[in-house]
């Protein structure tokens, strides 16, 4: 099986770069936005594998950027729970550079990294992980997300330290970017970073 992990075209909300949690999941993708996931339709339908399903999360954001690509394939965009970005709580109204420059306030009581009122990273990547073990596991597929749970989950995929991958700043992937997977043996393997 081969999998392609996607984040979303541009918002506005992503322009103003703070984090707003489940208040923007019907925020819509800006004009570059719409020209990211035009063009990300055109690279992935001419690929040699391409995808044969589409998949998206809740938010309006990612079912706009997976249309051109469902329909360059001729396949509906299906929309998945638990694919969404991430309840950041608290944080909601602090702007994405805290993420980097005040990481230690990720920090929980019970040790572990989180968002206080929202989702840990391990309830993160436990929620990521179910959704992808229930796709058809016979089809390759292109799911499309968002910014923090695509890192978060994808390090759980790859069997890395979360915390280390978050600390380290790695796994980052910008508006359309996205990143290619193969399942060989029971292990998701990366093909290559996009």
């Amino acid at each position: 099986m081969h999998l392609w992990l996607i984040r979303h075209g541009e918002t506005h909300g992503n322009q103003a770069g703070i984090l707003r949690g489940a208040a923007s999941a019907g925020d819509e993708l800006s004009e570059k936005g719409h020209a990211q996931a035009q063009a990300l339709a055109g690279r992935l339908a001419a690929a040699t594998p391409r995808p044969q399903a589409v998949y998206a999360s809740t938010y309006r954001r990612a079912q706009q950027t997976a249309e051109p690509l469902a329909r360059a394939l001729g396949v509906p965009v299906q929309v998945r729970p638990d694919l969404q970005e991430v309840d950041c709580g608290d944080w909601a109204g602090r702007p994405y550079a805290d993420l980097k420059t005040a990481a230690h306030d990720l920090r929980l009581p019970g040790g572990g990294l989180g968002f206080r009122g929202g989702e840990t990273f391990e309830q993160i990547a436990a929620r990521f992980v179910h959704a992808l073990e229930g796709l058809p596991q016979d089809q390759d597929a292109a799911v499309v997300s968002h910014g923090g749970i695509l890192r978060i989950g994808l390090a759980a995929l790859l069997g890395r330290d979360i915390e280390e991958v978050w600390m380290r700043g790695e796994l980052v992937l910008g508006n359309t970017d996205y990143v290619f997977l193969e399942k060989a043996n029971g292990e998701w393997n990366l093909q290559n970073n996009r």
